[in-house]
């Protein structure tokens, strides 16, 4: 599951924290009603539950768990457990889905310099964190942490911080990064399908092959190989105005009431292949 945060506005951290289980203990049953918990273990492994799917965190994972829904623990801990737990929200809305929200890159227009389109924060609720990230991620958690609790000692110990606010949610969007470069949140690396995902949003402007190539760090030369490996036949946009300033080439414009060719055929799939046998001269 993704947690989906429209932004602006952005989430904010509220507090972090550091616990420390005996053998025995369990996470509390608790619903919290406007708070994220975002949970990390560094030495152990937690049981929990949420919305009635069971997760077994160990160290290097996390695990956030929603407002609103009830969370516990489900076994006890069978080893010492050290996990830190930081709480964030957002004064916005948020969703969960079964797959990431991925906005598109969207080239920088004289028009579009004082007004940021809306974009997506997704994160997965659960995963592990990337093993050459884990200490850095573990130095963070320690640095925004105000809250200690050591069942061990049957203590509870807060402390003032001195950092910064700013430098805090600073710190806490780095944390977001991290849990968004998961290992669990890795998809498939697929250029070509990023370029003609790209075509579909900009199919109205007049864009060339090298601003194209530009836009995604290839050679121009890359992106026809790319596109000729992945989609190997003929098809209808040879004459694209998309690429009417390296062709030469003129298309009418269609009429106001009749939907755009260039936007049929780029989210046509059989035309697919076209795009790449149209680049080549």
């Amino acid at each position: 599951m993704y947690l989906i945060f429209p932004c602006p506005p952005l989430p904010y951290l509220i507090v972090g924290g550091m616990s420390t289980f005996r053998i025995g203990d369990r996470h509390l049953r608790r619903t919290l009603p406007h708070t994220f918990d975002l949970i990390y273990v560094h030495q152990g492994e937690l049981f929990m539950e949420e919305n009635g799917q069971n997760f077994t965190v160990t160290a290097g994972q996390f695990l956030i768990l929603p407002p609103n829904r009830l969370h516990r623990g489900t076994k006890a801990c069978r080893t010492e457990t050290v996990f830190h737990w930081l709480h964030f929200y957002t004064t916005g809305t948020f969703s969960c889905t079964e797959s990431p929200v991925r906005d598109s890159n969207v080239i920088q227009k004289s028009s579009q310099q004082f007004e940021k389109k809306p974009f997506h924060i997704s994160l997965p609720q659960y995963g592990t964190i990337l093993e050459e990230l884990q200490p850095n991620m573990l130095d963070i958690m320690e640095q925004i942490t105000q809250v200690r609790i050591d069942r061990k000692e049957n203590s509870k110990r807060f402390s003032d911080n001195t950092i910064p606010q700013l430098k805090l949610q600073q710190l806490f969007f780095t944390l977001l990064t991290y849990i968004g470069e998961s290992s669990l949140d890795k998809q498939p690396h697929d250029p070509a399908a990023e370029i003609f995902a790209f075509l579909n949003d900009h199919y109205r402007e007049d864009l060339r092959l090298d601003e194209i190539a530009e836009h995604f760090s290839f050679h121009p030369a890359y992106v026809i190989r790319l596109l000729k490996k992945r989609y190997k036949h003929p098809g209808r946009l040879s004459n694209s105005c998309v690429w009417k300033r390296q062709r030469k080439c003129s298309q009418p414009a269609a009429p106001p009431s009749r939907p755009s060719p260039m936007r049929t055929a780029l989210t046509t799939a059989d035309t697919l292949p076209a795009f790449s046998n149209a680049i080549t001269a």
